[in-house]
């Protein structure tokens, strides 16, 4: 894929940290792309990733998630956008795993992820933890995603 200055669609980002007094461990990023010098379709990639509560270095593992994930996409050609976002969520999980093993006393970190791609006019979506993703139609919200928390199964 090319990556372009502008996106076709309106992008807007903004992170809070939750609860007071906590470390924001919040990390996104969205790209802008079209699919090859003969295929000018548009497509914006959208990646969260959240360092989850409690365990070391959270916003080490998010930043390093975005990254890899943004990186698997901008790599691909956009022909196969499912396994692209399976692939890449399960590249990133393994780079966070390898480099928490690298520092020891980083064992145990992690993040959940939310990845939206539009390719042309489609959605393609992919989630790990409780990291959402929403599709606004008019004045309506609706999840898009399932939660992957103990209280979601119980469910």
């Amino acid at each position: 894929m090319i990556r372009t200055k502008r996106a076709h669609l309106k992008i807007a980002a903004l992170t809070h940290p939750g609860m007071a007094g906590k470390n924001n461990e919040d990390r996104y990023a969205a790209s802008a792309f079209r699919l090859s010098r003969s295929d000018p379709t548009p497509s914006v990639l959208a990646v969260l990733c959240d360092g989850i509560g409690g365990h070391q270095a959270g916003e080490v593992a998010a930043e390093i998630a975005v990254e890899a994930i943004s990186q698997r996409v901008a790599d691909s050609d956009g022909s196969q956008p499912v396994q692209t976002l399976q692939d890449a969520i399960v590249q990133a999980s393994e780079q966070v795993h390898d480099f928490a093993a690298s520092q020891g006393h980083l064992q145990g970190m992690g993040a959940t992820c939310a990845c939206a791609w539009v390719i042309g006019d489609r959605l393609y979506t992919g989630a790990v933890g409780d990291s959402r993703i929403y599709l606004k139609r008019g004045k309506n919200l609706h999840q898009l995603t399932t939660d992957h928390t103990w209280i979601q199964e119980a469910l």
